[in-house]
Parts: structure tokens; sequence; C-alpha cells
């Protein structure tokens, strides 16, 4: 694996702008130094837990087309300053203030018999621009200013023999946003990558679902259980709209190892644990609509799964029982089999 060309461009927000800010580009040669080794080791770094796979999104019209994925296509084919510049140009224009002043890096090479590019930003402060002279970025410079930025970065890496077949998939982080991929940048994911995640909502969200479903029937456990079903059913309040893994899901609730352990037990392959997804309320419903606890003394509770516990009041006492209470006008009555 190595890098044959590696360039920085120093990039302002100019989103909302008026004639935007000019950009300093830089190519970095040599392969030696503080700085290309940072940059060596994005490069040749191997998936984590807070890497996602992403699928640049085709053209409206179905047509195969994606302006982002086209500019790094051409950046593959020919890397130089001035095809880096139009990739460059177009996160200028998606950054707006929150996002601030960052550094893009752009890097080139091979991964074996693939080819490689990965895209990389690294946020910085205001004072930069003063720093940056009339001949553009000085490679000394970005190693005193970012060198210590290693842990604060969003990235993105395509491999594939043929780039202009295959770069259509790749690897994207964002090491800004902590572990959990719900707080990915949508400006770094939708407006410049125009790509969204790999795995579809619908698909993630039932597989979610589905392993919920089993943890509960698969565990005796009555402690396990609880957390479980408690867990699923507070799910579409708390993730409406977010993307997650479900090893995020059973974070967030702070399922024990037990927990945890069912659930992955369920999954048809253990990296399914950690692939990311939007989740998606109404195939979760569709898929887990009810919640039901059966009792010692015969009686089955049942309620859809997100209201349960508004539909019951809970009181546990010290021996273990536990009184359930609900309170409404009576809608129907029924005889049915268990």
């Amino acid at each position: 694996m190595s890098i044959s060309n590696a360039f920085a461009y120093l990039i302002s927000p100019g989103k909302g702008a008026v004639g935007g800010s000019s950009i300093s580009g830089k190519e970095i040669a040599g392969g030696t130094g503080k700085l290309f080794d940072m940059l060596a080791g994005i490069f040749s770094g191997e998936a984590s837990p807070r890497d996602f796979e992403i699928t640049f999104n085709a053209a409206p019209d179905g047509g195969q087309v994606n302006e982002c994925r086209d500019l790094l296509v051409a950046f593959e084919a020919s890397p130089s300053l001035a095809s880096g510049h139009l990739i460059a140009e177009r996160l200028q224009g998606v950054t707006d203030n929150r996002s601030g002043i960052g550094l893009l890096f752009l890097l080139a090479g091979t991964q074996g018999l693939k080819k490689r590019v990965v895209v990389s930003r690294f946020p910085t402060e205001q004072a930069v621009l003063a720093e940056v002279s009339s001949a553009g970025l000085d490679v000394e410079f970005l190693e005193q200013v970012f060198i210590k930025k290693l842990s604060s970065y969003k990235a993105v890496m395509l491999q594939h023999p043929t780039p202009k077949d295959g770069f259509w998939k790749g690897m994207a982080t964002d090491r800004q946003a902590g572990q959990s991929g719900e707080h990915i940048s949508d400006y770094w994911l939708k407006d410049f990558l125009n790509a969204d995640f790999s795995e579809t909502a619908a698909a993630g969200t039932r597989r979610l679902a589905t392993a919920l479903k089993q943890a509960l029937k698969a565990n005796p456990n009555l402690s396990v259980k609880a957390e479980i079903a408690h867990a699923s059913s507070l799910a579409p309040a708390v993730f409406l709209g977010k993307s997650l893994t479900i090893g995020d899901f059973c974070d967030h609730f702070g399922l024990s190892n037990a927990a945890k352990e069912t659930i992955r037990n369920q999954l048809s392959k253990p990296s399914l644990f950690g692939k990311m997804f939007q989740f998606e309320p109404n195939e979760f419903k569709n898929v887990a609509p009810f919640r039901t606890i059966e009792m010692s003394n015969g009686a089955i509770l049942t309620a859809p799964n997100e209201d349960f516990e508004k539909v019951f009041e809970t009181k546990e006492a010290s021996d273990g029982v536990v009184e359930y209470t609900t309170r409404g006008r009576v809608s129907d009555q029924r005889l049915a089999r268990k």
C-alpha cells in the first residue's frame, strides 16, 4: 500500500457567501515527515466500528451520474492540484460557519491491485488564514498546526481495481462526531458526497426489530428480557430520524453484556452488530407492533410496543411481585386461544 500523490487545500466557509474565498492548495511531495506519516496512517487504516459503508446517490432519473463521484474518479485518473481544486470547491460550497475553516487532504495511491482515494478534512481556527502566505500553504506550517488533530477529522475512502466502474461505494467516517453514527454531519455525507448509508433504513430497522424479538425468546432470564423489552418500547421516540448501529442501540440504553450478547447472537453474522442504518419508526412498528407480558397468575398484558409503559403503570415489591395498573374505557371483549 502506498500514496502516490497527496494534496492539501485550506478551505473557508463558502455556503451562502457572495463571491467565495480563494482556496490555497499545496502538493505534499517526498513521502517523508510528520505530516506525511500522519496521512499515510489515515490512508492505510483499516475500517473500525466508527466507519460506515456509503453508496453514492445516482441521478434522480436513475442515471448512473453523481457529480462528487465524477470529480473523485477524475482526480484518481489524473491527480493534480487542478483536479483536486474542483473537489475543494465543492466542499467549500457546502461548508457553513458552524463547520468553520478546515484543511482538506486528497490522497491517491494503491492497495494491492486496487486503486485507492482518500479524502479527509481536519478542522482548524480562523487565525490560520492569516498565516497563509501569498506563495500558498507551507508544509512545515501545516505540520505545526495539524499534527495535533489526529483524532478529529472526517474522511471517505474509495477503492476498486477500475475506479470508473467501481467507485460507487466507499467507507466514510466522522471522528469529530464521537463514537456514534447518529451525529455524522449531513453536510459531509449528503451535501458534499451526495451519498447515503449503504444499508437501507427499512432493512436495518427490520434487522434490529427482528433481533430484539428473537432475543426475548432466546434468553430465559427475566431481567434480561425486561431490559430488551424496555429498550424496544422507547426506541421509536428515541431514534426518530437518527442513524445508528445495533451496537449504538445497546449502548444508548446501557444494556447489560448478557442482553447485548443475546441480541448479537440473533444476527446472521457478528459484523451486522456494527452496521450503520437510519432508524425507520414505521418499519420497527411493523415488525414489533405489540409488547406482551405474561404474569404468574395467568394474566396476559398487551399494548402497542411504544405505548406499553404509558398504558400500564408499574409498581415493584421487594419480593419480586409486580403490580400493573391501567385505566380506560372498555372498547371490546373477546375469547381467544393463547
